[in-house]
């Protein structure tokens, strides 16, 4: 008997709790909702109003925007660009069959959506191009000739 209560003793986990991460997070979350924007659960278990999450990069010669949008065709993707502003529309389409009504857990996240993305000055939208790979949308913004960085030679004398 002895030995069965202390083998249920040293199967006891203690794990580190710390209260203030607990209460950061909530208030993290509280300072974020305001500028979220809104999603409604559909009786059917989806989620509408969804944004894909976007890198917004830059090298020596480019600004990059790459969208993740796995499961997306490219063709219910739109690119629209104006002298300041990059807009990416689309749209996930759910595909439903009548076999998968009784879901147990359901993520993921259908219905249209789109970004609008403010670009900088030193950048030329006129040559903007954009290509399609593995559910990643990847556009490339050349940067103006002025504003790429140009090497001076230093001349040492004597």
């Amino acid at each position: 008997m002895e030995t069965a209560n202390a083998n249920k003793r040293r199967c006891k986990m203690l794990v580190k709790w710390n209260p203030f991460q607990e209460l950061e997070r909530t208030m993290g979350w509280w300072n974020t909702q305001p500028f979220r924007r809104p999603q409604w659960d559909d009786p059917q278990g989806s989620v509408t109003n969804w944004v894909p999450p976007v890198n917004v990069y830059e090298d020596k010669e480019n600004l990059f925007v790459e969208a993740q949008l796995p499961g997306i065709d490219a063709q219910d993707v739109k690119i629209s660009v104006t002298d300041d502003t990059l807009q990416l529309h689309g749209e996930r389409k759910e595909e439903r069959t009548d076999d998968r009504d009784n879901y147990h857990f359901r993520e993921a996240q259908y219905g249209s959506f789109a970004r609008n993305f403010r670009l900088p000055d030193y950048v030329n939208p006129d040559q903007a191009t954009a290509r399609y790979e593995k559910g990643v949308l990847i556009v490339q913004v050349p940067k103006r000739e002025e504003t790429k960085p140009k090497s001076i030679p230093i001349d040492v004398k004597g």
